[in-house]
């Protein structure tokens, strides 16, 4: 393929134009909830975490992804402990089902006890709607007791991705 270089004085100022591609991946609106939280947990079923830890979103637009974004201290007091995270979403309060499955599991398989730590995760969603949707963590156990929060802020944002 031959090529023609053209110099630049030999083009019009309006014949050069930038890509019009607009909307990929712009972030919509961003939603957080802060709450003190200071919740034990000795369930080995998923269960709700707590009701002040939900964060609702509605999303613009049908194709539109929400980015959902979590940080809490925990404080196992007991050596080989573990808990794991899934989260669960509702739709136009449709109730409430798990849209991740199983996106974290934490293990204190240690000898140690009352381990103090932080989790933090991420997880993306396609909720396919401009109804309201409410995320919230349900967690369980695998035995023992885990103290979510230890009074501190559990932390949970929501950002609508753009389609």
């Amino acid at each position: 393929m031959s090529k023609t270089q053209i110099a630049t004085g030999g083009i019009a100022d309006d014949a050069v134009t930038a890509a019009k591609a607009t909307g990929f991946g712009k972030l919509g609106q961003i939603v957080t909830t802060t709450t003190a939280l200071n919740q034990n947990s000795t369930s080995t079923s998923l269960a709700e975490l707590h009701s002040s830890c939900r964060v609702a979103i509605t999303p613009s637009a049908t194709g539109s992804k929400i980015l959902y974004l979590v940080s809490f201290p925990f404080l196992s007091a007991a050596a080989n402990t573990g808990f794991f995270m899934n989260i669960y979403k509702d739709v136009g309060g449709g109730g409430y089902a798990d849209d991740s499955g199983e996106i974290s599991r934490y293990s204190n398989y240690q000898s140690s006890t009352n381990n103090y730590d932080v989790a933090s995760w991420q997880y993306l969603s396609s909720p396919s709607t401009t109804s309201a949707v409410t995320y919230t963590p349900y967690v369980k156990v695998n035995a023992n007791t885990v103290n979510f929060g230890n009074s501190a802020k559990f932390n949970a944002t929501v950002m609508e991705i753009l389609a």
